[in-house]
């Protein structure tokens, strides 16, 4: 069920990119570093980054934002991704500055333009189109961003647009002669849409606002991995699913990140395939931390799939499951998503097997999307609990056709699972 949010996100990933007034604006950015949690070290971010995306939140903290009249110094939840590529630091300092070339670098964009340039500041007009087999549900808007560059750094002002406030910055360090280190933070506001598609989805599933942020960062960093980084599919064996490879230390931080921020920590792992009775399929796996004061057991029905309805009242309108039997049980999940102009009903068919009270494994058996697979288990830290989830969902060729229209959404097969882990773990703190 957390899924359905993470399509939601995948249409409306462009949160913080936005349309266009003449002037440009005077602006001293304050967005805090990637850097900010690690020491300000990039060997020790790239310690936890690994050959992976990994996203994770900062604590409130006040920005400056001049869009924003009645309050310009707003206090506000930065997102941060960052991801190491194969290409020495100038390489990416010449991708990233090429504003124009953006333009076949981030799949939705169609065109860009530059408005204004004075010294190293650079207003840029981009259009950005999300075609879909549902014409109600197309995306067209020219947005507008004020870039501001330094050495290692871009930073980004919006000036107007379906989500009219939102800063951001890249930042890229070396990490040796052939490795550099990307990261975005950034922020939007997504409490003041404009767009009609904007608005409607996001009165009809306000629960997409916790998934956007780090759905947005893993985006555009995965347009970052397509760009720098070659094709390589990890074969899994049978049963097997990815997992951050982090030492007791690094958790212990994983879980200070999401503890300070009440927010969670996230990893895009490399493709895998999966084998499957037809062949092996490549699915795109994803790794959320949250931490929450309670023990383990205190979670433990968080775990059942009838969670899911008191999670998603809105969303989910029945759930019936078998008796568990050999520590496992099947469950039945009706769904249907109003979206205001249309409706999108399916049905999860999923396989649960509970290893122990504080576990569970889960996979697609049957229903309108084939390829699910995950994982969810607490663990006690710091007198609390860290709740992982890990996670994979691919919507397939002979999903019903609302559902398969979203294969026409650019990383239909990545941001699913992103958007939905963090979604699930966020609405799970709203109800202990």
């Amino acid at each position: 069920m957390f899924y359905l949010n993470g399509f939601i996100c995948t249409a409306i990933f462009f949160s913080i990119t936005q349309s266009c007034f003449a002037q440009i604006i005077t602006w001293n950015d304050n967005i805090p570093s990637a850097l900010q949690p690690f020491q300000n070290n990039p060997q020790l971010l790239a310690s936890y980054t690994q050959n992976n995306i990994f996203i994770y939140p900062h604590p409130n903290t006040k920005t400056n934002v001049p869009t924003l009249k009645s309050n310009s110094q707003p206090s506000v939840s930065f997102t941060s991704a960052a991801l190491i590529v194969p290409a020495n630091v100038q390489q990416v300092a010449k991708t990233l500055t090429d504003f124009n070339q953006y333009v076949g670098l981030f799949p939705t964009l169609k065109s860009a333009k530059t408005l204004e340039q004075s010294g190293n500041i650079i207003k840029m007009k981009y259009q950005v189109s999300i075609p879909t087999p549902i014409p109600v549900l197309n995306f067209n808007e020219d947005v507008t961003l004020q870039h501001q560059i330094k050495s290692n750094s871009i930073a980004s002002l919006a000036i107007d647009s379906p989500i009219p406030y939102g800063v951001g910055k890249f930042e890229w360090f070396a990490l040796d002669d052939h490795r550099t280190l990307i990261t975005l933070t950034q922020w939007g506001d997504l409490n003041q849409p404009k767009g009609f598609i904007f608005k409607k989805i996001l009165n009809a599933i306000p629960e997409a606002k916790l998934g956007i942020p780090s759905s947005t960062n893993a985006f555009i960093l995965e347009s970052l991995r397509t760009r720098f980084i070659k094709q390589n599919v990890v074969a899994l064996n049978s049963g097997q699913i990815p997992s951050p490879q982090l030492n007791e230390a690094q958790l212990a931080k994983i879980a200070q990140l999401s503890q300070n921020a009440q927010q969670p920590v996230s990893y895009l792992h490399v493709p895998t395939s999966m084998l499957y009775t037809h062949g092996r399929e490549t699915m795109r796996f994803t790794t959320t931390y949250q931490f929450y004061k309670q023990s383990p057991q205190q979670l433990h029905k968080w775990l059942s799939p009838l969670a899911y309805q008191e999670l998603f009242p809105r969303q989910v309108k029945k759930i019936s499951t078998s008796p568990i039997q050999n520590q496992g049980q099947d469950a039945n999940i009706q769904v249907n998503v109003g979206l205001g102009v249309i409706n999108i009903p399916f049905a999860f068919k999923l396989y649960f097997n509970y290893p122990n009270t504080v576990e569970n494994n889960f996979y697609a058996n049957g229903g309108d999307l084939r390829f699910i697979k995950g994982k969810m288990v607490a663990t006690e830290l710091n007198q609390g609990s860290l709740f992982k989830i890990t996670s994979s969902m691919k919507i397939d060729e002979k999903a019903p056709f609302l559902l398969r229209a979203m294969r026409s959404l650019p990383y239909h097969d990545v941001l699913p699972a992103v958007g939905g882990n963090t979604v699930f773990v966020q609405k799970i703190k709203t109800k202990i």
